[in-house]
């Protein structure tokens, strides 16, 4: 039986200089220039892991290249969203592909990197129907499900779940402003609750965004330009969230790293926060912002306080995640 080839470097005449390179010696060529940085065992474990991509939008969508380009060859892309015009201000989508299904563009794109790349497409996203197998059947897990509106938090909260329950590791990322949480659920480890523990199953038919967002995200991840937004929301105000290109893509530099080292069963510490923003300013200027925030912070807690008081649920926003 003949192993699957691939032609390149030929012209359109037949030039002679194209050559047919086996996938084995397709996949050494791409990945010759991590040779030093990652080791040869590493290099095997991410090729031959099966990666689980829950949301393909502005946080999934942005580690799922930088993992072929390091050598990830199977994927799964769980994503029931197509691409509109407000995405393309951050996601990885050209105009050409609004109104196509994220992970159908993005099963496209990492093909069109490493042409021997298995790529399977969820259409319908993370289901209750579904999740049990997806997880089985992962490696890795890149948790990217939006927290915007109510419904998806149901089937993120169903994730970890799963995932806990048989033990894969699962990878968040949340984009705030310019500042990027990613955080790290290391369910291998014995007897770690799902989302630690910060939102129990039981809970999830009255947990909203703004709840969900409270309890998971490390407040070290709110940055002083997003809380008037966070302010908004609490009243109820519902016209979009924003959203930095960024950000989105810095949460792509972090977590293909971390699916390295995670596969390889190298511990990867909780929670990592990188507030660009910040990071640029002088110090003068960090002092201010980090006094004004820390101020914002304490007047943001007394409105939710006052919003479960009155039991308002701040309805959820629609970031196009």
């Amino acid at each position: 039986m003949t192993s699957p080839s691939v032609s390149i470097g030929l012209s359109e005449d037949g030039d002679e200089h194209g050559r047919e390179l086996t996938h084995d010696a397709y996949y050494a060529e791409l990945v010759t220039r991590n040779r030093g940085l990652i080791s040869a065992r590493d290099q095997e474990s991410l090729r031959r892991a099966t990666v689980l991509v829950a949301g393909c939008g502005s946080i999934g969508g942005a580690v799922i290249e930088p993992l072929v380009r390091l050598g990830a060859e199977r994927f799964v892309l769980a994503e029931p969203g197509s691409y509109d015009l407000a995405n393309l201000n951050r996601q990885r989508a050209w105009f050409s592909d609004v109104g196509r299904g994220k992970a159908l563009v993005q099963a496209e794109r990492a093909r069109d990197i490493n042409r021997f790349c298995t790529v399977r497409v969820v259409q319908d996203g993370i289901t209750a129907d579904n999740v049990e197998e997806l997880v089985r059947a992962a490696d890795v897990i890149v948790d990217a499900i939006d927290v915007t509106t109510p419904e998806p938090i149901k089937e993120k909260i169903s994730l970890h779940v799963h995932a806990a329950r048989h033990r894969v590791p699962v990878l968040c990322g949340y984009d705030v402003a310019g500042t990027q949480a990613m955080l790290v659920y290391d369910y291998r480890k014995p007897r770690r609750a799902p989302l630690d523990g910060r939102i129990r199953p039981a809970d999830v038919a009255r947990t909203g965004p703004l709840g969900f967002l409270a309890n998971v995200v490390p407040r070290a991840a709110i940055p002083l330009e997003i809380i008037p937004e966070l302010l908004r929301l609490v009243r109820g105000q519902n016209d979009g969230f924003p959203q930095l290109v960024y950000t989105a893509d810095l949460f792509g530099v972090l977590a293909s790293r971390a699916v390295v080292e995670l596969l390889a069963g190298r511990p990867v510490r909780r929670h990592t926060v990188i507030d660009v923003h910040q990071m640029l300013r002088p110090l003068g200027s960090r002092l201010r912002v980090g006094a004004a925030r820390a101020l914002n912070l304490l007047l943001l807690q007394r409105h939710i306080v006052q919003a479960k008081a009155n039991r308002h649920d701040p309805p959820g926003v629609d970031a196009g995640r």
